[in-house]
């Protein structure tokens, strides 16, 4: 077999290593949130007085969808280039690309590294319901991360990344559905 095959070879299980690791860690997150989503859902009480629950796992689930596609384009998420300015004051800090200035640095969206501080299976088997509206209210601030992060999506993440899994609801996240289970 020649070198160039077997390194081939290599580089494909070396991808799929990283595929399931990825995935691994990800399964651990959408059940997470899904538990948060279904809680919610299962509710006797209202969580918040000015907002039905199924808002409430709605924006959970805008949450899990966003983890998701970082999971899956990780390349994409992480390494956003930032620009497409006519002019700039120091040009040192930018990059000259087809008559517009890109920062150098490269932007980050993140949503799986601030995960654990929003969704947390102990606190919510602990407060329960609290934790739910806290987690809800903590996603509603404006300085929130991710909660600017969601809005950073539309602009900084190429549309083919997002509109593609919109049309054709293909996402692990897209088979949960939002209706109140709730008694009445």
């Amino acid at each position: 077999m020649s070198k160039e095959i077997r390194q081939m070879i290599d580089k494909v299980k070396n991808f799929n290593q990283f595929i399931n690791e990825n995935y691994a860690d990800f399964n651990s997150i959408f059940n997470t949130i899904k538990t948060y989503i279904d809680f919610t859902l299962n509710s006797d009480i209202q969580i918040n007085e000015y907002v039905p629950n199924t808002h409430i796992a709605e924006r959970f689930k805008e949450v899990l969808q966003a983890c998701e596609k970082e999971n899956m384009y990780p390349e994409i998420y992480h390494n956003i280039t930032v620009g497409g300015y006519d002019s700039v004051g120091d040009k040192s800090k930018f990059d000259y690309i087809d008559g517009f200035y890109y920062n150098k640095e490269k932007m980050k969206i993140s949503f799986i590294d601030y995960i654990d501080d929003y969704f947390n299976l102990e606190r919510l088997k602990n407060k329960g319901i609290e934790e739910i509206h806290n987690t809800y209210q903590k996603l509603r601030d404006k300085k929130d991360i991710i909660r600017n992060n969601l809005m950073l999506i539309d602009t900084r993440i190429p549309h083919e990344y997002n509109m593609k899994h919109k049309q054709n609801n293909d996402l692990k996240s897209d088979k949960i559905r939002i209706v109140n289970k709730r008694k009445k």
